[in-house]
């Protein structure tokens, strides 16, 4: 089976994906409602949460398999939740995304977060935390 992931953060990277699982995948621009994207407190990375309203662009990745999806969710670690969420590309699609896990939510800071942002500044050294 096959599935699809919207990406919002260091997921839309063709790199990242490349390091990850091992290949690229296609992707189209896409569009989650009702969440929102910010920098994570103390972390050079983004988180979304639910934001009733709001909107946060991204890419849908397709041809994702079930292993694919394991390592993914291994690299996203306990700070993330995979979720199924309906998104807008092309109509209508259902796909999973990784949403900052609820206990973590004021994490997610207003500062708005994006690839271009992280390409500049974010991607000095590798992705980090700190508690």
């Amino acid at each position: 089976m096959k599935h699809q992931l919207f990406a919002y953060g260091t997921l839309q990277l063709p790199e990242k994906l490349k390091q990850l699982i091992g290949r690229e995948l296609p992707f189209q621009p896409a569009q989650l409602t009702d969440f929102r994207c910010g920098l994570v407190e103390r972390a050079n990375f983004p988180g979304i949460v639910p934001a009733p309203g709001e909107q946060v662009q991204g890419q849908l990745l397709s041809n994702i398999l079930q292993q694919d999806l394991l390592k993914l969710d291994e690299y996203e670690g306990e700070l993330y939740r995979r979720q199924r969420v309906e998104v807008e590309s092309n109509g209508v699609q259902m796909c999973w995304v990784y949403v900052i896990a609820p206990w973590a939510h004021q994490r997610v800071s207003d500062t708005p977060w994006t690839i271009e942002w992280y390409r500049t500044h974010g991607c000095k050294g590798r992705l980090t935390y700190r508690y």
